[in-house]
């Protein structure tokens, strides 16, 4: 995308993307000229149910994460998924993931629920 269709603001991971413009008309010719990309270059084709345009403020659900213009935050699933899978094996990885979603409070609360390894 950023290359051939010329996008300044997006996220990628695998094969999902959301794209950011100003204006939805711009949005929707991003969206053709990515329909056009992906038909002609490499057989593929938008999912209707994922392909929609609406305003950033709304926030967007994106790899377990709501994303609003100035913040991020885990989903509320995900975060309990977090708190019930943290193990000594992969306190980090978890660690990593409530310090860049998380807000101060939930911060705190995953460092307390890890104290839990420490007593073991």
């Amino acid at each position: 995308m950023k290359h051939a269709l010329r996008v300044k603001l997006y996220l990628r991971y695998g094969d999902d993307f959301v794209i950011f413009t100003d204006n939805r008309e711009q949005a929707e010719q991003y969206r053709e000229l990515m329909k056009t990309f992906l038909r002609e270059k490499l057989s593929l084709a938008l999912h209707t149910r994922n392909d929609v345009i609406f305003p950033c403020r709304q926030g967007i659900k994106f790899l377990g994460c709501m994303i609003y213009p100035y913040k991020c935050r885990l989903l509320r699933r995900v975060w309990h998924r977090v708190l019930e899978r943290t193990a000594i094996q992969n306190v980090s990885s978890y660690s990593g993931l409530v310090h860049a979603h998380g807000n101060a409070e939930a911060v705190k609360h995953f460092h307390w629920s890890t104290l839990k390894f420490l007593d073991e």
